[in-house]
């Protein structure tokens, strides 16, 4: 890549051997930054409430046996990189760059034929310059040293950037851009430049290599671009005119993208830079319109944008605009009526056939949807309008109509995996669980993989096919590591509803060392084992949760039960609980298992401070509406510390038939309740 005086010479006097030598060298030089770079890894009915969990239709009176109805329709199914452009892409006329092209007679006429027949043993080496093995480039000098660029500049720059030194990478690069046939190293100095420096700073390494370079056209889009980012309008006019000088159909629109200016005054002054050039150039009657949308001035941007659309009347990113603009100046009967009409000029067009049915969409008429999909489907045969046609069929129960859209998409490589998804929904709702099952295991794709394969252990654990759900779960975690801890979890759970909680502790130990710092796997542990831990390695543990994730809801209320057992009247706890009952249904931190615990350690505090009504405040419409076996028992001890005994009698009797409460106890120990 380096270019050598008297370089005809060399090629005529330097021989093979030393050729090659001579490369030896400078590969050797290359990689002495990467060098020092690289010296500075069951029983029946057990599952029952897992079941519920996995399976939100599982009924245990139901009976899920090994002949389903079959579908007769059944079908059968799926280094460093280098950054090319600047980080926009302004499109503009590809023009070859006559320097690209090698000058063969440049190099001389020798002609490597990999042999040493004319190796001269004395040759004479006197021509080969010095500079390529004692002067190279400092990273410090902005000066290049070469008429190409080199390679070793190039090389530690790169490096550079890798490292953080972002300032003399960019001293290195731009210097090297001015060098000859660099266009690819200007592009990256350029990108690197609208990264981490200023607009103006960029412009004005753009403006200076262009002026150097000003036959290089995609430069001329650079600079209008950069003029136009860091508010120099006259520059950025300057350059619109070049470019429609050169091209007056050019396509302007990449020029703008995401740097229209925010600020009203400034949206103005860009538009009487453009109003100056007098041009019917339809790229030009965008940009106008898009300003004067930003500016509410809707009037003169329908006329601009209706002025473009009589030259490319089929060009979606205008009919997008002129959409926008009657949406934003309310004109929704003439919005209606442009896109309908567009849909039957152009019915292949996706995106028209979704304005409308992504409107009944949101509306909530999904009858209506399903309609115009019909339409569209038909129309344009695509896959992403075939996929939402089925979603809002599954939606409205047209199962069969679902998988008739559905099964095509099967052929798809990029569809098949949630093609077979929404089958397996479609089966499951229509009752056919084994052709549910069928389609769940052939889900691949990341999204819903993970709900899939859920599906499926809960289809094995509702058979009682223990061992399966398990190797489904160990498949999962061999398959797709980004869920290999869901996967631990709820083996765990299994092994736990089958009191088998050594195995349930061994496997999470196993879990705990492959993936030392995830902090369900840790609680999950905790939870398991807090009964035989210590309150020291309680504190430890909990801490450590914290520390992982200091805001999650369940660590605090394990922290706040540590620090209440140890003092009852922990004002800080109490308030901590308080604030976990108090979390509205709508924060994302939202959980009513969790909430009910907040208020039963509130509950139990204030039951041992004998404020029983306190209590009934606290429990009585939580039980209500999800009755629990701690919340009870706490209630039925208020109502006894109240004298309400027939409080006290139904709420037994409530507890002894829900959570079979006291049937091992003798009469005596039930009435200590």
């Amino acid at each position: 890549m380096s270019a050598t005086p008297n370089i005809e010479r060399s090629h005529q006097r330097t021989k093979p051997t030393y050729k090659k030598r001579l490369i030896l060298v400078l590969c050797v030089l290359a990689l002495l930054p990467l060098a020092e770079k690289t010296m500075s890894t069951a029983q029946a009915g057990v599952f029952d409430s897992l079941l519920k969990i996995l399976l939100p239709f599982y009924d245990d009176d139901r009976s899920l046996g090994d002949n389903p109805p079959q579908d007769t329709n059944k079908d059968s199914d799926e280094g460093t990189p280098q950054t090319a452009e600047p980080a926009f892409a302004p499109i503009a006329p590809s023009t070859p760059d006559e320097l690209d092209e090698p000058n063969i007679e440049e190099h001389g006429e020798y002609i490597d034929d990999g042999t040493d027949d004319d190796y001269l043993p004395n040759a004479d080496t006197v021509d080969i310059p010095d500079i390529i093995f004692d002067d190279i480039l400092n990273a410090h000098d902005s000066t290049p040293m070469l008429g190409y660029p080199d390679l070793y500049a190039l090389l530690s720059a790169e490096f550079g950037v890798d490292r953080g030194q972002i300032g003399e990478s960019l001293t290195i690069y731009k210097a090297e851009s001015f060098t000859a046939n660099a266009t690819a190293v200007f592009e990256r100095a350029l990108a690197l430049s609208i990264e981490y420096e200023t607009p103006e700073q960029s412009l004005a390494f753009a403006r200076a290599w262009q002026r150097q370079n000003p036959e290089h056209i995609p430069a001329w889009f650079y600079v209008a671009h950069l003029a136009l980012k860091a508010g120099d309008y006259h520059e950025a006019s300057t350059m619109l005119a070049m470019i429609l000088d050169y091209d007056e159909k050019a396509d302007l629109t990449g020029i703008l993208t995401g740097i229209f200016p925010q600020n009203p005054d400034e949206q103005r002054q860009l538009f009487t830079a453009l109003q100056s050039m007098e041009d019917d150039n339809p790229s030009l009657s965008v940009l106008r319109a898009g300003l004067l949308l930003r500016l509410q001035d809707y009037a003169p941007a329908l006329a601009y944008i209706n002025k473009a659309l009589e030259d490319e009347p089929d060009n979606l990113a205008f009919i997008t605009l002129k959409i926008d603009i009657l949406k934003e100046s309310r004109q929704e009967s003439a919005m209606w009526a442009f896109i309908r009409q567009k849909v039957k000029e152009l019915p292949t067009i996706k995106e028209l056939h979704l304005y409308e049915i992504r409107h009944e969409i949101d509306m909530g008429q999904l009858g209506r949807a399903w309609d115009l999909l019909q339409v569209a489907n038909r129309q344009t045969k695509d896959p992403d309008v075939a996929l939402l046609t089925a979603l809002v069929g599954l939606d409205i129960g047209k199962y069969e109509n679902a998988r008739t859209v559905l099964t095509p998409l099967l052929d798809v490589p990029a569809f098949n995996s949630r093609a077979n998804y929404y089958l397996a929904i479609s089966y499951e709702r229509s009752g056919n669980l084994t052709l549910a099952k069928e389609h769940y295991e052939k889900v691949k794709d990341y999204e819903h993989v993970l709900d899939a394969r859920t599906k499926v252990v809960g289809y094995y654990l509702a058979k009682d096919d223990v061992d399966k759900a398990i190797a489904t779960l160990v498949r999962l975690r061999d398959d797709f590591e980004i869920y290999a801890i869901d996967s631990y979890l709820l083996h765990a759970e299994i092994l736990l509803r089958q009191d088998k909680k050594t195995e349930a502790q061994n496997l999470l130990t196993v879990a705990n060392r492959e993936y030392p710092d995830d902090d369900r796997l840790l609680f999950a542990s905790f939870q398991l084992l807090q009964n035989e831990l210590s309150d020291d390695d309680k504190r430890f543990a909990i801490d450590k949760l914290l520390e992982l994730d200091r805001m999650n809801p369940a660590y605090r209320l394990a922290d706040i039960k540590l620090r209440l057992s140890q003092n009852p009247n922990d004002l800080s706890a109490l308030e901590g609980a308080m604030s976990l009952a108090q979390i509205s249904s709508d924060d994302p931190n939202y959980d009513p298992q969790l909430q009910l615990e907040a208020l039963i350690v509130l509950g139990n505090h204030a039951l041992s401070q004998g404020n029983y009504r306190a209590v009934l405040d606290y429990l009585e419409m939580p039980y209500e509406v999800a009755p629990d076996l701690n919340a009870g028992i706490t209630l039925l001890h208020a109502y006894q510390g109240l004298g309400e005994s027939d409080k006290v009698d139904r709420l037994l009797a409530d507890l002894q038939n829900r959570f079979a409460f006291g049937q091992n106890r003798t009469g005596q120990e039930v009435q200590e309740y």
